[in-house]
């Protein structure tokens, strides 16, 4: 049985009214959420330590409140795909500050294979209507047994392979977290696998958005093969767009301590499985002890999956 619990303090699904989370680097940020300026008391390198650069975090609310991330570590600054995804993966604790986009598009190759076109998205072509659907990547279970491949037709596809294999994992006692707007990973996502992570103030964006299963933003599933539920995990000020399929999914024994807050989930997409400009993979909660706090996020442009 899964047991699924939602704290939902305040999620604004449309843009009419209300008030918008405040955007990555906005002036804004800080007075608005818990989330104290970067002070850098002087000048670092890239892919280098800086013992005398303080990134402060504020605290987490909601069921994730107690998350530390990687707490005083002394904060690394990296400078290569490699070193992003190394400090991120390493058993040791640890802040982690990106200053400029990792764009990971283009390598690992791209692959060009029979994929499926769902009625869907052969519907949406005959409109003419201005707005593309998407196809579908194929799963083990072939066109008879993929999600999305709805009463599917063979079509050649073509993807980049960075977004749908080897996601960025994320280990215990992280913190990652972008200075003002430069904080953007392009063309992969995060698999957060560890205890006590922040995730602060970064865009995660160009997924695959022509695909269906052309990449997930940001999946967490539990530890030990997915048995044991993870704990303290706090997304804030984090911004996706344009990817093919979830930009948060769980699953297995998932988190049983998650925030997400002020965050902005951006669904305006050329590709949408419904044909209209919005993108219909939002939010995939599953799992057997899930639990999350939901605070102050915007959610715009989506037509499924996600809070109304």
């Amino acid at each position: 049985m899964q047991i699924l619990r939602f704290v939902v303090v305040a999620v604004a699904a449309l843009a009419m009214q209300g008030t918008q989370a405040a955007p990555m680097g906005s002036g804004n940020t800080v007075q608005q959420s818990p989330v104290e300026q970067t002070q850098q008391q002087s000048s670092t390198k890239q892919g280098k330590t800086s013992s005398s650069t303080k990134i402060s975090t504020g605290k987490a609310p909601g069921l994730a409140a107690g998350t530390t991330g990687g707490g005083n570590a002394t904060p690394v600054y990296p400078n290569s795909l490699a070193d992003l995804k190394n400090y991120l993966q390493d058993s040791q604790p640890r802040v982690i500050v990106l200053t400029k986009t990792f764009d990971f598009r283009g390598t690992e190759g791209t692959k060009t294979e029979t994929g499926c076109r769902p009625k869907s998205n052969r519907d949406c072509l005959a409109k003419n209507n201005g707005y593309k659907g998407q196809d579908v990547i194929l799963q083990s279970g072939g066109m008879e047994n993929t999600g999305g491949c709805v009463q599917g037709t063979a079509v050649k596809v073509t993807y980049d392979l960075a977004a749908t294999k080897n996601p960025l994992l994320v280990t215990d006692n992280k913190t990652l977290r972008g200075v003002g707007t430069s904080g953007v990973i392009k063309g992969k996502g995060l698999w957060i696998r560890g205890n006590n992570v922040i995730i602060q103030n970064i865009h995660i964006t160009q997924l695959n958005p022509h695909l269906i299963w052309g990449g997930d933003a940001i999946y967490i599933q539990g530890l030990n093969g997915g048995k044991t539920p993870m704990e303290r995990v706090w997304l804030d000020h984090v911004k996706i767009s344009n990817l093919g399929r979830q930009m948060i999914a769980t699953g297995s024994a998932s988190v049983k301590s998650m925030t997400i807050s002020n965050s902005e989930f951006d669904g305006q997409t050329q590709y949408s499985a419904t044909c209209d400009g919005n993108h219909y993979w939002t939010f995939l909660f599953l799992g057997t002890q899930t639990q999350v706090t939901l605070a102050n996020n915007y959610v715009h442009n989506t037509s499924g999956r996600s809070p109304k």
